[in-house]
């Protein structure tokens, strides 16, 4: 018989949360608004946000198509890989876009794209970031994934709410500074409609108080379960992520909801997964 264990979000030990948030973050990438030529680098914007993964060879970001059709089709295009104060850019003539899921209305889905990186481009991002492997975890996650209520879930992505003006070093200009976001929950259960699947993920009364109050910037972000066990000392632990959808909308915030909605499982591993493997032939 399994041995299940109720634990309120609220008593995890924060350093298993940062720890979860850390690892999530390793395939978390935001893009920015450049210009060109390049001027100040306060005048770069947040356009969205995506997960890397890798399918077979090939590597790609997969984000919502809604982000992919403010990208840049020209010229260069801003990545966020790291806390650094240097600029991340890779030309678009490296990337091609792919058009996964372009939905009618909003609020409803899909809502799912990707962009498949060029040899080149895929090296030098894998030197500072990871890739998800789908592939891997394609089999286990459609047809035996782990319960819903099996440790936590967190979104992660880039919220432009959050977004700061500073001077880096004295003498220099001013800087923009992105801010990733991991929030911690638990989504509702997953509504299949055709080929896709969805999670509505809310954030809790007690949570808001410190939740931005807009999510934007965070569409194309990762939704995560993050699975947990007890180690031999009796100490929580968490598993290796998993990445179990994608970001694409904000609910409208009311008295009493507040929350994203997602795809889910089913329109990473196989929709997305089947798009970006036919793009890369």
């Amino acid at each position: 018989m399994v041995n299940v264990e109720e634990y309120p979000l609220k008593d995890l030990p924060e350093v298993v949360l940062e720890s979860a948030a850390r690892a999530v973050a390793r395939y978390s990438i935001g893009f920015v608004d450049v210009k060109s030529p390049p001027r100040r680098s306060d005048d770069a914007r947040l356009l969205g946000s995506g997960t890397l993964v890798s399918v077979g060879s090939e590597r790609a970001i997969l984000t919502a198509h809604h982000v992919l059709t403010v990208l840049p089709r020209g010229g260069r295009l801003g990545l966020i890989l790291s806390p650094t104060a240097q600029q991340h850019t890779v030309d678009t003539q490296d990337l091609a876009y792919v058009d996964i899921a372009p939905g009618r209305l909003d609020s409803e889905g899909p809502d799912l794209g990707a962009i498949v990186l060029a040899p080149s481009i895929a090296s030098s991002i894998g030197a500072m970031k990871s890739y998800f492997k789908l592939d891997f975890h394609q089999e286990h996650m459609l047809q035996s994934p782990p319960h819903i209520r099996d440790g936590f879930w967190c979104v992660n992505g880039f919220v432009d709410e959050w977004t700061v003006l500073e001077r880096v070093k004295e003498g220099w200009g001013l800087a923009k500074g992105f801010c990733n976001l991991s929030g911690a929950g638990g989504p509702e259960d997953a509504i299949v409609v055709g080929d896709h699947d969805y999670f509505a993920f809310p954030v809790s009364y007690a949570g808001r108080s410190v939740a931005p109050k807009s999510f934007g910037g965070m569409s194309g972000g990762g939704l995560w379960q993050i699975p947990l066990l007890r180690n031999a000392q009796g100490q929580i632990e968490h598993k290796p992520p998993l990445l179990s959808g994608v970001v694409f909308y904000q609910e409208p915030t009311t008295e009493t909801y507040c929350g994203v909605k997602c795809h889910g499982r089913l329109s990473v591993y196989k929709v997305a997964f089947e798009a970006i493997k036919q793009k890369a032939r």
